[in-house]
């Protein structure tokens, strides 16, 4: 009876973890979400200083790195 048990508990462990692989919990890495990823300024006068602040978040499960940044 004991090895009975130990059959159909295996087997339900086996079938959580690799028949269903959406019940097993996958590491995401980093993912960045900018909510907005442009601005427009409009019109700007020279010599006018003009500032905008851009939202990153990290929404994965590994630590992110932005190893550099661009202007459009």
């Amino acid at each position: 009876m004991k090895k009975k048990w130990q059959v159909i508990f295996s087997t339900f462990i086996f079938m959580i973890f690799f028949v269903n692989p959406s019940i097993a919990i996958e590491s995401l890495g980093p993912q960045i979400s900018i909510e907005e990823q442009e601005f427009d300024f409009k019109e700007v006068k020279q010599g006018d200083i003009i500032e905008h602040s851009f939202i990153v978040k990290n929404v994965g499960d590994q630590p992110l790195e932005i190893k550099s940044v661009k202007p459009g």
